[in-house]
């Protein structure tokens, strides 16, 4: 399942908010826009049909992105070129999911990452992919395009008020090492809650963001995971006790991370667990309510 893409679809929902930012610092990123011609380009070198119609959809797509950043350049480090990024950024994703689902409909694209699969047609889509700010990721065996964070920020960040421009960093950063794959965590329990207070810090800045759904959403996801795990990384042992490794890292972000909102709720979820470790289903249900989150268990998290 592109859990990545899913995640995209549920934040990108959000775009149409207003905004209310303080202008950064001017900057210029003419020099910025994707290559698509000239000594850099990348030229496949594979025999592969559906490769030139992703390049010639992609071309297509090359227009729209010059156009957002010419347009963004008029509003530049304002709420409405926050708001003009989010329209592009949008299309961005739309692009994305159809190149996917034209993917998922042709032989090679099925197989790029099984075992045995067309090696050569990865690298030649995942060059051309990142010539036109896009890149190439899987889940579970499965190609999917996928949105190339660090090509964006460099794009229309400097056009972008400090909320968005932080927002987009964060992404970046956080996209660099995967967060799950076949629903079990691929980072620390440390680094999990980290994030946390990271999203905590950045919705306690920008209480106004353009896109604070979004900024909630990965808070919220965040913490929902570090309380109840995910299918295949569960929280408690099969006796029902809390993990001892879950319980430490609990300690330590309580320590770290003492001044944040989500350590309140980190802080009531221990004296509910209380020394057994063990609480009721209800107790769990009804702890999950008053604090508007869900568990991760039967969910399927974002890969990034």
């Amino acid at each position: 399942m592109r859990t990545a893409l899913l995640a995209l679809a549920i934040v990108g929902a959000c775009t149409r908010e207003s905004a209310r930012d303080v202008p950064p610092p001017h900057a210029d990123v003419g020099a910025q826009m994707p290559a698509t011609s000239g000594p850099g380009a990348i030229v496949a070198t594979v025999e592969w049909p559906l490769l030139d119609s992703i390049r010639r959809h992609l071309t297509d797509f090359d227009e729209q992105f010059t156009r957002a950043q010419q347009q963004l350049g008029a509003h530049r480090s304002t709420p409405r070129g926050d708001s003009l990024f989010l329209t592009f950024r949008s299309a961005y994703i739309a692009v994305a999911e159809s190149l996917t689902n034209q993917l998922d409909n042709d032989s090679v694209g099925q197989d790029l990452f099984k075992v045995g699969g067309h090696e050569g047609s990865a690298d030649s889509l995942r060059a051309l992919l990142q010539r036109h700010g896009f890149d190439l990721n899987s889940s579970e065996g499965n190609a999917f395009v996928d949105e190339d964070a660090g090509r964006l920020l460099d794009a229309f960040g400097p056009l972008l008020t400090p909320a968005m421009r932080e927002y987009l960093s964060i992404r970046n950063v956080e996209r660099q090492a995967r967060f799950s794959e076949d629903a079990a965590l691929q980072i620390s329990w440390d680094s999990l809650s980290d994030r946390i207070a990271v999203w905590d810090q950045f919705l306690q800045q920008y209480p106004t963001f353009t896109w604070q759904p979004a900024a909630q959403y990965w808070r919220d996801m965040y913490l929902e995971t570090y309380l109840t795990g995910m299918d295949n990384t569960r929280t408690f042992t099969d006796s029902g006790t809390l993990d001892p490794d879950v319980r430490r890292s609990y300690q330590r972000f309580l320590r770290d991370h003492a001044g944040t909102p989500a350590a309140q709720v980190v802080r009531d979820y221990v004296a509910l667990l209380g020394a057994s470790g063990a609480p009721s289903d209800s107790s769990m249900t009804r702890f999950f309510r008053e604090h508007k989150l869900r568990s991760m268990l039967g969910v399927q998290p974002p890969v990034n």
